[in-house]
């Protein structure tokens, strides 16, 4: 019988070490994975005379109209998410760690969505700022520094729609971050569960991680797609509520547009969630406390 995979929990790590390799890991993994989240953004803006046919005429047109930078447009902005995403891993294993008498789904799911919560209330207004860099000047080469394409931006919000400008979506926001992320973990847990048990003996708990992360992204990108469209048009046109915005959608794009870019986050999601759990896992080893044993 092979032996349950092994899960370090938040008593057990140094927390300066911790936070130390977290900044290098969010960083190097922020730069890996933005361009992704670019491409998904662009689709499921989108009507119906789209600009792009699938995932790879985005990256194609946008680096030929752009240039290469086109694929990190918003990026320095979105490097405050550094700071939230300590936020959001810290309330995790805490929150996680207080639901220890229940199983891996469990604390996975509720540990993970009150996590999401908090650190929407802190990482909506970088949100606002990075999707709408993002879409601007789509098939154009921009050349204005992206300082003063953020601060354009920021007074362009404030104008508009006043300091709630930045929370456009907020609601939104908060269910899709919640949904994906509890989806994510509860998943995570119930394949770490299950492939542990059918892997032979000595198989690498990496690569039961890695695989098990790799099935959560699936499972978290096809569930939580549908509200993720809504709430990209919330933040990025300034519509007004979630229900007229499906109402709008539903009309003119027709139940499909539910799904633009759900393939592309499936897709990108497999690699990149079992990039991001194998770097995390290994950032939770090596800040393990001395003569720490794992559970």
């Amino acid at each position: 019988m092979p032996e349950k995979v092994k899960i370090i929990e938040w008593h057990q790590l140094e927390k300066k070490k911790y936070f130390l390799f977290m900044n290098v890991y969010m960083l190097t993994t922020n730069a890996v994975l933005f361009p992704v989240e670019l491409v998904k953004t662009r689709l499921q803006l989108q009507r119906t005379k789209a600009l792009y046919k699938n995932t790879l005429d985005v990256v194609y047109k946008t680096v030929k109209n752009e240039g290469f930078l086109g694929l990190y447009k918003g990026f320095p902005v979105s490097q405050f998410g550094v700071l939230t995403g300590h936020i959001y891993a810290s309330s995790y294993e805490i929150s996680r760690e207080q639901f220890s008498t229940l199983q891996n789904a469990a604390r996975g799911f509720l540990a993970g969505g009150l996590a999401a919560a908090l650190e929407q209330t802190f990482i909506n207004p970088v949100d606002v700022i990075c999707q709408r860099m993002m879409v601007e000047g789509q098939g154009e080469r921009n050349k204005q520094r992206v300082t003063l394409r953020s601060v354009v931006i920021v007074k362009r919000v404030l104008k508009e729609h006043g300091v709630f400008g930045f929370y456009r979506g907020f609601t939104a926001s908060l269910m899709v971050e919640g949904l994906w992320s509890a989806t994510w973990w509860a998943s995570y847990g119930f394949y770490l569960d299950m492939i542990g048990k059918m892997v032979p003996d000595g198989t690498s708990h990496l690569v039961i991680k890695g695989l098990s992360g790799m099935l959560a992204g699936i499972s978290s990108a096809v569930v939580g797609n549908p509200i993720d469209v809504i709430r990209v048009r919330l933040q990025v046109e300034g519509r007004k509520s979630i229900l007229r915005t499906l109402h709008d959608l539903l009309k003119n794009e027709g139940a499909l547009a539910l799904t633009k870019g759900m393939f592309a986050s499936a897709v990108s999601e497999m690699p990149c969630s079992a990039i991001t759990i194998i770097g995390y896992e290994m950032v939770k080893k090596l800040s393990l406390k001395e003569n720490s044993v794992i559970e």
